[in-house]
């Protein structure tokens, strides 16, 4: 098969896997997210002021090289069982379901700070799903290491929110924001 064809079938097969959501398919979600989020935090880490610099200063490169690495092994996880992943930037720009904005780097640290941290929260959604669709699927590497990766996003979050001076889900998605969660 020519890397034409199979690139095709591969789309092909990446649209139907979304319109009936596969563990697989989900974590082609939380991939295009980390990837995103990571070019975030570098963002914030530069041009944050204030308080939320020193914060960032403490945490951003970890927060960083966690996601790279979390990048890393879902893709490794997916790609030894047979899944496609996302290589390209346009995948990555349309299987990402966080905004990137070049004029947020002006915004005030704290509130880059918390953009940051409602995207972690944003990440749990897929992540949610993903561990749901693994167990169903009966793909249990890929839960266990799921189910590692909520533990550390939830206590990035609670990290932050503390900082911020804000309980623990002040501002963050609540299941009332959204009446229709089933369009991942």
């Amino acid at each position: 098969m020519k890397a034409e064809e199979a690139y095709k079938a591969e789309l092909k097969q990446s649209d139907i896997d979304h319109h009936k959501p596969t563990a697989g398919a989900m974590v082609g979600h939380i991939i295009a997210n980390l990837l995103i989020h990571t070019l975030k935090i570098n963002q914030a880490k530069f041009f944050a002021k204030g308080q939320a610099s020193l914060f960032l200063e403490q945490h951003a490169d970890e927060w960083i090289r966690y996601e790279q690495n979390e990048f890393n092994r879902l893709n490794q996880i997916l790609v030894n069982n047979g899944e496609s992943i996302p290589t390209i930037t346009d995948q990555f720009k349309e299987y990402t379901m966080l905004e990137e904005d070049g004029a947020s780097k002006y915004k005030d640290g704290q509130d880059q700070l918390f953009a940051l941290v409602k995207d972690f929260d944003t990440q749990i959604l897929f992540i949610t799903k993903a561990i749901a669709l693994a167990q169903k699927e009966a793909w249990p590497e890929l839960s266990a290491n799921l189910i590692e990766l909520l533990t550390w996003i939830k206590e990035q979050i609670r990290q932050s929110q503390n900082f911020l001076g804000h309980e623990l889900r002040e501002g963050l998605y609540t299941e009332e924001d959204d009446d229709d969660d089933d369009d991942f």
